[in-house]
């Protein structure tokens, strides 16, 4: 009977010194294989909440009449692998643009889904620019360029007195005395513009001769000083500000109007843009002084002529 030998130590040895080779060359390449994969994968699933987000957005615009804002508006409707990234650009062409997003928390480098829209581009408006909303003339009072989409405008003229019974709503509105350069109470029974009637006329003005605006006020102390030039009168007896050279006429040249002071150093002071005194600011220590009332609001640019 022929006996059988094993293999010797030596062999073994050798048997396993090639298999550690080997799994030295292939670990790496199934791993970069399921890599591989795995991106793909995600790739696919960015694509696919991308088009969850484009049709979510057709859904909206059927379902409201109008182009959603954010994406926070959108009901999407997506079962995969949670998606998140940091951007989310809502296209006017009713695409999304998706950029620096991670699948189930794994960073997908260099991957978008979409076409970025570009930057759009708005009318440039410089301070003292006239324009015209709602068939009324306004005064740019800040500058704003071709990225901004909003601007801030003064009111040419005053409310006039008809106006301000209109919109009073039977608060103090009888304090306006149209016989002297159509003025009026500032305020009601408190110092504050909050309380004061003037806030509920300019609201009230709002609602109906500039619906589209954003806000309504009046003008600020930090406007008159930063965009329209006033320095303080260093020759006159009590603080007062004056025009310089840079401030435009169309700032003072209508009776005095009311400014809205945050900063006043008294709690009843409060301060006027006023006709007079070279079209100075002053600060009014009766806080019952008769001012006028001149809006300032801040819109979109495209409900501008």
């Amino acid at each position: 009977m022929k006996k059988k030998n094993g293999f010797t130590l030596i062999e073994l040895i050798a048997v396993l010194v090639i298999l550690a080779i080997l799994a030295l060359i292939v670990t790496p390449l199934v791993m970069n294989i399921i890599r591989k994969a795995r991106i793909s994968a995600d790739k696919r699933s960015i694509d696919a909440y991308g088009r969850s987000i484009e049709l979510a957005i057709a859904t909206y615009l059927l379902d409201e009449g109008k182009f959603p804002t954010s994406i926070d508006e959108l009901t999407i409707e997506y079962s995969g692998d949670r998606v998140v990234c940091e951007t989310s650009q809502l296209n006017s062409d009713s695409s999304v643009y998706l950029a620096g997003c991670k699948v189930a928390g794994r960073s997908v480098d260099g991957y978008a889904y979409g076409k970025e829209d570009a930057a759009p581009t708005y009318t440039a408006y410089s301070v003292g620019d006239k324009v015209e909303y709602n068939n009324v003339d306004y005064y740019v009072i800040k500058d704003s360029g071709a990225n901004e989409e909003m601007v801030t405008l003064l009111k040419a003229t005053l409310l006039s007195y008809s106006e301000v019974q209109t919109y009073s709503l039977g608060t103090e509105a009888h304090t306006y005395d149209n016989s002297d350069g159509g003025l009026m109470n500032y305020h009601a029974s408190s110092n504050s513009y909050d309380a004061s009637f003037v806030k509920t006329v300019v609201e009230v003005w709002k609602s109906t001769q500039a619906p589209d605006a954003l806000n309504v006020r009046l003008l600020t102390y930090e406007e008159l000083i930063t965009n329209l030039g006033y320095e303080l009168d260093t020759g006159a007896t009590s603080e007062q500000y004056i025009p310089s050279e840079s401030t435009p006429s169309w700032v003072y040249n209508v009776s005095g109007y009311w400014a809205m002071i945050p900063y006043s150093d008294s709690s009843d002071r409060m301060w006027k843009v006023s006709a007079w005194y070279e079209g100075s600011i002053l600060k009014y220590n009766n806080i019952s002084e008769l001012n006028g009332v001149r809006p300032v609001i801040t819109i979109n640019k495209s409900y501008l002529n």
